[in-house]
């Protein structure tokens, strides 16, 4: 017998993005790999980071990749949001 599939609660968009912004470092890399989690990639879209990367989007990078936790599928995904922001790299971390 095939087992139902569990629908995911419906992703607080509003939620995220305040928790995404705050000024609390830890709140905002608690938001940043839940949101990883569940979508595979990191909210940057959040962030103006035409000229250069937003500070704290840099600072949320810098604790993910610091924390012994983090799994290397999200070390894969941060690699892969600073091939696509400007003025950083991952030798710059």
């Amino acid at each position: 017998m095939k087992e139902p599939k569990v629908k995911q609660p419906k992703y607080d968009f509003e939620k995220m993005k305040l928790a995404a912004t705050s000024s609390d470092p830890e709140t905002r890399k608690e938001m940043f790999k839940e949101y990883f989690e569940r979508f595979e990639e990191f909210p940057s879209y959040l962030f103006d980071n035409k000229e250069k990367i937003n500070d704290l989007l840099l600072q949320t990078i810098q604790d993910i990749k610091k924390d012994p936790e983090t799994p290397e599928k999200m070390h894969k995904g941060i690699a892969l949001l600073l091939e696509r922001l400007p003025g950083v790299s991952e030798t710059t971390l």
